[in-house]
């Protein structure tokens, strides 16, 4: 097995791996971490799961002995050669090279019927990718993500945390979040300076009539441009615009009880109500 500190390093030196700090690689090292992850995951032999960030396909190897597909996608081409190695007589595995960010999935997703996501992502892109992927690919249900503790907090963050941000505020609308256990810091090499924590996310379906999610996304995004201003700020600082402030400062007002508050006072239910009270009169 690749999980363990004597075999991730044999790899790194065999294939002569400098670790890029700025893509987030972290290895897992920890053998009963990997397990619970795999437990959690709940893998049947006919799923077929999208994995991103392979590294040196520590997840990747427990995977493939229980999914039917495990479709693998790695930014690093020196990375992806290795997965290609590492893996070049396991029929079930796939390697894509492709910057996941930037990627469009429903194509993978088509032709292998991927159906859930279990996945260590680079901890500089988890939160971004975390969220694209609940919101633009309705057919993957199912995620088991580990991601930096901080993350974690920031996905399930309430109104009025310290944490809660316009991410937290959206991620509601499309999925239930759950956590499942926090990982050290010593169970990856080289040991990040925080420690990590999975979660499982579900995703729901988002039920609200009448409503543009993404303009809704995007009224959100507004309100928390400007964290410490008062949400009418953050709002009127919008160049197309279209109500006066005395307008929003009402509307705000007539909400939320006071004209003063800050988009993480906010409830989720109250930017519904923002949104159909500011673009009923316009589109």
């Amino acid at each position: 097995m690749i999980v363990n500190l004597s075999t991730t390093k044999k790899i790194l030196k065999e294939f002569n791996i400098k670790l890029k700090k700025r893509l987030g690689q972290h290895f897992l090292i920890d053998a009963n971490v990997l397990s619970k992850i795999i437990n959690i995951a709940k893998i049947l032999s006919d799923d077929n799961i999208l994995e991103i960030g392979g590294g040196i396909g520590t997840l990747t190897e427990s995977l493939s002995k229980k999914a039917k597909t495990v479709v693998c996608v790695e930014y690093d081409k020196k990375l992806v050669s290795v997965l290609k190695e590492l893996f070049k007589d396991t029929n079930n595995v796939i390697i894509i090279q492709a910057d996941a960010l930037n990627y469009s999935f429903n194509p993978l997703i088509s032709k292998f019927s991927l159906n859930k996501m279990v996945s260590n992502p680079p901890y500089n892109i988890a939160a971004t990718l975390i969220f694209n992927m609940l919101n633009k690919y309705p057919k993957i249900e199912n995620y088991i993500v580990m991601v930096q503790e901080e993350i974690a907090k920031r996905l399930t963050a309430k109104p009025r945390d310290k944490n809660y941000s316009a991410i937290s505020a959206k991620i509601f609308f499309i999925s239930q979040i759950k956590s499942c256990f926090k990982v050290s810091r010593n169970s990856f090499l080289p040991s990040p300076e925080v420690d990590s924590r999975v979660i499982e996310i579900k995703r729901k379906k988002f039920s609200y009539e009448n409503i543009d999610k993404e303009k809704l996304f995007k009224l959100i995004d507004i309100s928390f441009r400007h964290r410490r201003k008062k949400l009418v700020n953050s709002i009127l600082s919008e160049k197309d615009w279209k109500l006066s402030k005395i307008q929003t400062e009402n509307i705000i007002e007539e909400i939320t009880g006071n004209r003063n508050v800050r988009a993480e006072e906010l409830e989720q239910e109250d930017y519904i109500k923002l949104y159909k009270a500011f673009f009923k009169n316009y589109k």
